[in-house]
Parts: C-alpha cells; sequence; structure tokens
C-alpha cells in the first residue's frame, strides 16, 4: 500500500530519496575509500534533511534499506522502498502519490539550507499547476517542487531537467527553473569536490570539512 498522505497541507513534504551507502557515490571511487563514500553520504543526507526541516517541511527519508535510513537523524518518516518497484523513478513515483504538493531534494547538496529551500518554494508558479526547479552541473534535476505532487511521470537521470520540463508543460503546468547556487552543487565527481572546497562557504560545510580533512588523500 501507498504511504499514508502528508500531516501538513500549507507546506509541501521534502521527499528525500537516499541509495545504498554501499553503492554511494560511485563516481568517487578514484578519489574516496568506501568508507569515505559512505560517510560522505551520510553527511550530505543529514545537511539535506536539516535544511529542509529549517524550512518548515515534513521530511520524507525514501530508500532500500530501513536501518541504513535511520543512521540519519532528523527525517519525519523513514519510508522503506516499495519491494514490487525497480529503480528511482518508480520508487519516487509511488512514494510521492498520496502528495497534495511535494519538493524532491537529491540527498547529495552538500550547500543546502533552509533559505536556498525557501527561495525554491518562492519562486514557484502561485497556480494550482505549478512545477520550480534548480539545475544540477550536468543537466540534472537538483530539486523541485511539484503541485500536484504526482503531475507527471518522473525521469531522473541523465538530462532529466529537460525532460521533467517537457512533462510539465505537457501536464499543463506553470514552470520556472530558478538559479539557486546551494542547490545546484551535487556531489558525484572529483569535479564537484573541488567546486566545493574552492569556497569558504563550501569549506565550512559539514561535507567541506569532512573533505579538506582528507584533502591530501584525495587521488
Amino acid at each position: 500500500s501507498p504511504p499514508p498522505a502528508a500531516s501538513r497541507v500549507a507546506l509541501p513534504t521534502a521527499v528525500i530519496p537516499l541509495n545504498r551507502l554501499s553503492q554511494a557515490k560511485g563516481r568517487l571511487a578514484g578519489a574516496l575509500a568506501p568508507e569515505e563514500r559512505r560517510e560522505l553520504a551520510l553527511i550530505t543526507a543529514a545537511t539535506v534533511v536539516s535544511a529542509a526541516r529549517g524550512a518548515g517541511l515534513e521530511v520524507w527519508l525514501l530508500g532500500p534499506d530501513p536501518a541504513e535510513l535511520r543512521l540519519v537523524a532528523g527525517a519525519d518518516r523513514y519510508l522503506a522502498e516499495n519491494a514490487r518497484l525497480s529503480g528511482l523513478n518508480a520508487q519516487l513515483g509511488w512514494a510521492i502519490r498520496p502528495l497534495e504538493s511535494v519538493v524532491i531534494l537529491h540527498a547529495d547538496l552538500p550547500l543546502a539550507t533552509p533559505d536556498a529551500i525557501r527561495r525554491l518554494l518562492e519562486a514557484a508558479p502561485p497556480g494550482p499547476l505549478a512545477m520550480a526547479a534548480v539545475e544540477s552541473g550536468d543537466g540534472g534535476t537538483n530539486a523541485m517542487f511539484l503541485r500536484p505532487a504526482a503531475a507527471f511521470p518522473l525521469a531522473y537521470g541523465r538530462g532529466s531537467l529537460a525532460k521533467h520540463l517537457a512533462a510539465a508543460q505537457e501536464a499543463g503546468l506553470e514552470v520556472a527553473v530558478v538559479a539557486i547556487p546551494e542547490l545546484a552543487l551535487d556531489l558525484d565527481t572529483p569535479a564537484d569536490i573541488t567546486t566545493l572546497l574552492a569556497s569558504v562557504t563550501g569549506r565550512e560545510s559539514e561535507a567541506g570539512r569532512y573533505l579538506a580533512a582528507r584533502s591530501g588523500k584525495l587521488r
């Protein structure tokens, strides 16, 4: 059965998918050891959960392993994936189906803040059919507000923002693409780590401090 409907009406629910920690940050395998990638995934997930909670949102953490989900403190609901479904898009589509509106956030946004999430919500068109999104550096969708939540099938993966925009427009939604630097940087590649550590804000983030302490080991 689908997850229960969110208890809050005025604000969207934040849904944050978390991959298995053993598979986290595979593209950083050349820079960080497996245990370091696992720890980084937990640090950034905690940052995103805290930012969403700070913005006043109810937070659902979604993933395949309930025990791993609970390693990230602060979520309102730890939602195990549906065993009958396969793939991120199917799992997210199932999770958000009961919601009136949603903010889907990647779990690897090291600079996420409550203010950044509020700016995403403020940028959303005011009507009943609305989408606002933040693009990642490689054309992905790092953060997306949807009203209604299940307005169209999700298409996370390479080039997802263009696919989401096309689907939203086909479904009759008003759309806004928003430049929010704190939500635009994810940690997928060694170049992303370099970008994070290049700024004072990045170095002072939880992920930045963790990575800076290992900067001599980054391969």
